[in-house]
């Protein structure tokens, strides 16, 4: 006899235990299915999601996340895209479509090294520097919405999906109205749009812009410019990946001082765009604490802040600016 068994008939030779006990079976096949239900369609792939939706108005919500090891990734799935107040307001209007990035060497395994550099490639082109995040994607694949982080509840988190459906509703209205338009009219019409849309998402739009460059034959939008910006800005990032991921467990103070000066070299290269040089100086910064040299440690951060103050890595790096200064270097001094 099976456990299962086992336990069905103590349970029904006690009599009146049965209605307790069916009574929680039947929560827990309500609560399993309720589950189920609450989960956003999902798709293996872009292209699996694109095909399922067609032309019906669905978007795909593109989930950069960490599952088996980012707490904050974690929390938005469950306590928030699995919630009964977010299928409410967008279940009939998502899909699902997950980029994990795990660190488990069992899971990690299951992805070819080629897919693994897709991943961060994509990763990179939206300018993510942290898990989760997610990108909204319409019919087309096109992308009109960035979200960073998570949220507390549903309630905090929703308005910005509804935002961002907003923003491409706005996208599609002021492109058809481009579309009514010759000339430098429509070029600027048409970068109108994109401004409606994160600056992050715009240079994935390669035929509007390849359109705006055509008919502004002087570049006076800048839209040609922008273009070379994005694809060095990749480049760029994936080259300072590649160098940072062979310091990994190089310790000593002689491997250290190697990383910096390997780092030194990568930014005396010419026409770095600032979010790859403000990576590669905070990398430094670490090097430098890895050496307990403190104020190089401070120089090298102020540096970065001083690349792009209003970014997020600028402003994490004014934080922690101030937290070694008022709590960390006053007891490293000596003591008169």
């Amino acid at each position: 006899m099976t456990m299962r068994n086992s336990i069905l008939t103590r349970t029904h030779a006690r009599g009146s235990m049965v209605g307790m006990i069916h009574r929680f079976l039947s929560a827990a096949v309500l609560s399993f299915l309720a589950g189920s239900a609450l989960a956003l369609p999902e798709y293996p792939t872009t292209e699996a999601a694109l095909k399922a939706i067609g032309n019906d108005g669905r978007s795909i919500v593109l989930d950069f996340t960490g599952t088996d090891w980012c707490t904050a990734c974690i929390h938005l799935r469950d306590k928030i895209m699995e919630t009964p107040e977010f299928e409410k307001a967008l279940g009939d209007k998502l899909v699902l479509v997950e980029v994990d990035f795990p660190r488990t060497p069992a899971l990690k395994e299951q992805i070819s090294p080629e897919e693994w550099e897709r991943r961060e490639n994509l990763l990179a082109s939206y300018a993510l520097e942290a898990l989760p995040a997610v990108v909204l994607l319409d019919g087309q694949g096109l992308p009109f919405g960035v979200i960073r982080g998570t949220r507390p509840s549903p309630a905090a988190y929703i308005p910005l999906v509804e935002e961002a459906l907003k923003a491409k509703d706005a996208r599609d209205k002021a492109l058809q109205r481009a579309a009514t338009l010759q000339g430098m009219e429509k070029a600027k019409a048409l970068a109108a749009a994109l401004e409606l849309l994160p600056a992050e998402c715009r240079d994935k739009y390669a035929d509007v812009i390849g359109e705006i460059t055509a008919l502004d034959t002087e570049d006076t939008l800048g839209y040609r410019g922008k273009i070379d910006i994005t694809g060095r800005r990749v480049r760029q990032l994936n080259d300072l990946r590649a160098l940072t991921s062979t310091f990994a467990g190089k310790l000593s103070a002689a491997e250290v001082k190697d990383s910096i000066a390997q780092l030194d070299a990568y930014l005396a290269q010419p026409n770095l765009v600032p979010e790859a040089r403000q990576k590669a100086v905070l990398c430094k910064a670490d090097g430098y604490a890895l050496l307990r040299d403190y104020e190089n440690q401070l120089n090298c951060m102020r540096q970065a802040i001083d690349i792009d103050p209003e970014s997020r890595a600028g402003q994490k790096a004014k934080r922690d600016v101030d937290f070694l200064e008022q709590h960390v270097l006053p007891h490293l001094q000596p003591k008169p």
